[in-house]
C-alpha cells in the first residue's frame, strides 16, 4: 500500500510540475515566507535566479479524493538575492501562500 501512494504522490508532482511550468528545462523552489511586503523563495543564485527576473507562482489544490489540480495564482518579480539558495520576491500579480511553487522556463 505505501508504494501505491508514494507513487501516486511522485505522478502527482510530475503532472503538476508539467501543468504548471511548460517547456523542457524548468527552475522550481517554492515560498518558504511571507510578510506583507515580499516574500522568501528556495531559489538563489546557484539557481540561475537574478534580481529582476519574473517567476510564476502555482498552487497544487487537492479534492476530497486524491485527485488534485493546478492553479497558477500568479507572478512574482525577484526584487534581491539572498544567497546561493534563497531570493526575496515581489508579488505582482496573485496572492502567494507559503508552499506555493514557483518557476521559470529557462532557455
Amino acid at each position: 500500500m505505501k508504494t501505491c501512494v508514494v507513487g501516486v504522490a511522485t505522478i502527482s508532482l510530475t503532472l503538476f510540475i508539467a501543468g504548471c511550468f511548460a517547456g523542457s528545462s524548468i527552475v522550481k523552489g517554492h515560498v518558504v515566507m511571507r510578510t506583507n511586503s515580499e516574500a522568501h523563495i528556495n531559489l538563489g543564485s546557484d539557481d540561475g535566479i537574478q534580481v529582476g527576473d519574473t517567476l510564476t507562482v502555482c498552487r497544487e489544490e487537492r479534492g476530497r479524493s486524491l485527485s488534485s489540480r493546478t492553479v497558477r495564482v500568479g507572478k512574482v518579480r525577484v526584487a534581491r538575492i539572498l544567497d546561493t539558495d534563497h531570493a526575496a520576491v515581489e508579488g505582482l500579480t496573485g496572492t502567494l501562500q507559503e508552499r506555493d511553487t514557483v518557476g521559470k522556463q529557462t532557455r
